[in-house]
């Protein structure tokens, strides 16, 4: 099953130039050597060279497939080797994934599969799954729910992760962080300070919580992890130790627990 991977992007990301490049590399008459996987270089000068670009450039248009066919073989490989290396970074920060003291569990703090999130309060993702999310964890009632706190979307982010944080010190952060998710409309000081009170919370306290350098800390935790796991934009899903980018509704949730869980 396919899914269409909607985040809220750290970063642009590069598109692939693949087919450019080996068109080039063809063309100026660079010659792969199977054996080993070496590569060796051919330079040709001259009529030589002429004779061979030209040799190149009309099997290529007569056989422009194999341009596709080859860069279906290096994407192949491409993200196999992402793959592989971002299953390598899950499992040299396990610790950091699973057991940061800072991180906010809900749902079965003994069930037998951990979803780890990575999110942004203002990113529409995040609130298009958070529903879904946490309907689905009450459900199964067997999933441990890892809450990371990603602001990416700029300063309102930060201090909308940052109130919701310190408001475990009054014993209110899912309280505090569900009503992030469902507020309607700009989500700035004035908001975020505004459903605080809406909540009873002791907002003085809250202010002064907000600025303790350990929620600076943590949130900085966060950042250093998601650069290690190639976490790039929010939504982002850790389950049975692999990284799932984008948002998540139900049809989702349950194709990636039934494969952590073994089905």
């Amino acid at each position: 099953m396919r899914f269409i991977f909607q985040y809220c992007p750290t970063r642009p990301r590069a598109r692939a130039t693949g087919v450019i490049f080996l068109a080039l590399a063809l063309m100026s008459g660079a010659l792969l050597t199977p054996a080993g996987g070496a590569r060796a270089e051919a330079r040709f000068e001259g009529k030589d060279r002429q004779a061979i670009e030209e040799i190149v450039r009309e099997y290529l248009i007569e056989n422009p497939e194999v341009l596709i066919e080859a860069m279906r073989v290096l994407e192949q490989r491409e993200q196999n080797a992402a793959l592989a290396s971002r299953r390598e970074a899950i499992e040299k920060r396990h610790a950091d994934i699973y057991n940061d003291p800072g991180d906010f569990v809900a749902g079965n703090p003994k069930g037998d599969v951990t979803i780890v999130e990575f999110f942004d309060y203002r990113c529409g993702y995040c609130k298009q799954s958070f529903k879904p999310l946490m309907d689905f964890v009450k459900a199964d009632g067997n999933i441990r729910l890892i809450l990371k706190e990603f602001p990416i979307l700029g300063p309102a982010s930060l201090e909308a992760s940052k109130a919701a944080i310190a408001a475990k010190k009054q014993n209110r952060y899912l309280e505090m962080h569900r009503a992030l998710y469902e507020h309607k409309g700009q989500l700035d000081s004035e908001a975020i300070f505004g459903i605080a009170t809406s909540l009873g919370l002791d907002t003085a306290k809250l202010r002064k919580d907000m600025e303790d350098p350990e929620i600076a800390k943590m949130v900085s935790r966060h950042y250093d992890l998601a650069e290690a796991l190639g976490v790039d934009g929010t939504p982002a899903f850790i389950v049975g130790g692999e990284l799932y980018p984008g948002a998540a509704d139900k049809e989702r949730l349950t194709e990636i627990v039934k494969t952590a869980r073994g089905g």
